[in-house]
């Protein structure tokens, strides 16, 4: 599973990003990222920054983009220089590789999915989510107004474009049982890399795999007034769409690990107040890391985000009984071959208290 599939836009970037990082535990003097530029003089006072700080590689998901909103303003901000950790965000070469690299202790952090999560669980890797970055499902299903779905009741008898992911079709399968029809009632196309364009140019009525905050900003700025529906809001179970991933064995045993984890949610969750509260400064610490969208759709796709960052539980917080629910679910729907233990894949335990 990965979450989209867009060859080009990540050459773009992994040949502009990619470097050679150093790994956790190491200590340097403080270093500055080309990410901290756009906000410099938001950095935390000298006062509080120590002089010496560690290290830290966190593996993007994918390439830098709104849903990464509160990492950059996190790194903008200096809150993690506050809290001792020199962080380093990078996009990953290969999309499937974050938990294996995680899990292998290549890197010490990762952003991936909860449904990512759970197979790596059940595949035996000792992968453990930490937070929730994005607490909500960002998926949908994004129909143009001229396609004359308004609710998922009305795909029958349209057309659905999918990027060909797995994942894509049990929700499908998902949403036609909850609205009585089977799935056979709509059409599959599978449109690969260009999800987006086969929306926007009418060669399907419909699409899945886009994300509300992103590819909807874009169908609407076509003057296509698209309807909107997560799939969690059709048939789907709630899930957290990113979260940030640790080695499970380093949690367990060894005592450094666990402070820099903490030092780095501690510091995150300033950041993602920030980018919750003002995100006009959290759109300006993403600077020029984002690539391929031109700037009033990256204004209006942060506008979208930061709300959905706003956890009600508390940030980073996880339902333990959400993701039993969800991994049961997957089980049932051939997502895994086995069952997965929620409390063996999430924790809460390195969360800042309140």
């Amino acid at each position: 599973m990965k979450r989209r599939i867009l060859a080009p836009l990540l050459a773009l970037l992994v040949v502009g990003l990619v470097g050679v990082l150093t790994a956790c535990g190491s200590s340097s003097k403080s270093s500055s990222s080309p990410a901290t530029t756009a906000a410099a003089a938001n950095t935390a006072p000298a006062e509080t920054t120590p002089k010496e700080t560690k290290n830290v590689q966190l593996m993007l998901d994918w390439v830098p983009n709104p849903d990464h909103l509160a990492l950059y303003q996190t790194q903008a901000a200096g809150d993690w220089k506050a809290q001792g950790l020199n962080v380093k965000l990078q996009p990953p070469s290969n999309v499937a590789d974050v938990a294996k690299l995680v899990a292998t202790g290549k890197v010490p952090l990762g952003i991936s999915y909860e449904p990512d999560t759970i197979i790596a669980g059940a595949q035996g890797l000792p992968v453990t989510a930490v937070a929730a970055l994005v607490p909500v499902a960002l998926n949908s299903i994004i129909a143009p107004e001229k396609s004359g779905i308004k609710a998922a009741g009305d795909l029958k008898g349209k057309s659905v474009g999918t990027p060909g992911i797995p994942s894509d079709d049990v929700y499908l399968k998902a949403i036609a049982k909850k609205e009585g029809f089977p799935e056979s009632a709509f059409k599959k196309v599978n449109v690969g890399e260009g999800l987006l364009a086969s929306v926007i140019s009418g060669k399907v009525d419909s699409i899945i795999g886009g994300y509300r905050n992103i590819e909807a900003i874009q169908v609407k700025d076509r003057g296509l007034n698209p309807t909107v529906i997560p799939v969690t809001d059709a048939g789907v179970p709630q899930y957290d769409e990113l979260v940030v991933i640790a080695n499970s064995d380093k949690l367990k045993s060894d005592t450094d690990y666990q402070a820099t984890v903490k030092a780095f949610l501690a510091g995150l969750a300033k950041g993602n107040a920030s980018a919750v509260s003002d995100p006009s400064a959290a759109t300006a610490a993403m600077g020029d890391v984002v690539k391929g969208y031109p700037a009033k759709q990256v204004a209006q796709m942060v506008a979208a985000t930061a709300p959905l960052l706003n956890n009600p539980a508390g940030f980073g917080q996880m339902d333990q009984a959400s993701w039993q629910s969800f991994a049961d679910w997957m089980k049932a729907n051939g997502m895994i071959d086995k069952s997965v233990d929620a409390s063996t894949v999430m924790t809460n335990d390195y969360l800042p208290a309140g």
